[in-house]
């Protein structure tokens, strides 16, 4: 039994993907692109804005550099319009801080933005929340984990990572800690074993049991 439980939060705690659509589609066509459809945007996410936006941009490094400021203007001001846990999530939350356990998030979202949407959502079940900034670089680099791990007094021993994309995984194992993959997320279980997943859970309220 793990006593430390690191959580990744779009696609794996929130469902941000209407909201961040709206933000690559404005961007887009600030620049003159087509739009994405909310599957489009979905395959792209997880390895911050910037990634993002390149994605949508079809590699084009231009209109990427272009949109970008115009994706994080838009983003900003309307992150919270239509985001919202997926069903069960803070129920899971609850029952896993009644039972002590220690719990933080990480995530490739702007850090702002993760401390706005963590504390609307979540607080005070988990209290511990990173996001990308200048200093503390994005997933897979273990950074953001490590300091979690830090800051909440546990042992990697005791500690287990849960998300729903490659990333998570790849920072899990630069760590040295155990992974956990939901596949209600953005990525599909099939995609997820490709990259090294082993364990699952497929339901919201199989989070109460870790």
């Amino acid at each position: 039994m793990k006593n430390t439980i690191l959580f990744d939060l779009d696609g794996t705690l929130l469902d941000t993907l209407t909201d961040l659509t709206m933000a690559v589609n404005y961007a887009l066509g600030r620049v003159g692109l087509p739009a994405k459809q909310s599957s489009e945007v979905a395959s792209y996410l997880g390895d911050g804005y910037k990634v993002l936006m390149q994605r949508a941009c079809d590699g084009d490094e231009k209109k990427a550099d272009e949109s970008y400021p115009y994706f994080t203007e838009y983003y900003s001001a309307h992150l919270e319009d239509n985001t919202k846990p997926y069903a069960g999530v803070v129920d899971c939350l609850k029952t896993l801080w009644q039972k002590g356990r220690k719990m933080a998030i990480v995530s490739n979202k702007g850090d702002e933005a993760v401390k706005i949407l963590c504390g609307k959502f979540f607080t005070p079940y988990v209290t511990e929340f990173f996001g990308v900034t200048d200093t503390l670089p994005k997933k897979p680099a273990p950074d953001m984990l490590n300091l979690a791990i830090k800051t909440l007094r546990s042992d990697k021993s005791d500690c287990i990572m849960v998300g729903d994309g490659e990333a998570d995984l790849e920072m899990a194992k630069r760590a040295g800690i155990e992974a956990v993959s939901v596949t209600w997320g953005f990525r599909k279980e099939e995609f997820l074993r490709e990259q090294g997943a082993k364990t699952f859970l497929r339901v919201v309220e199989e989070l109460k049991n870790l």
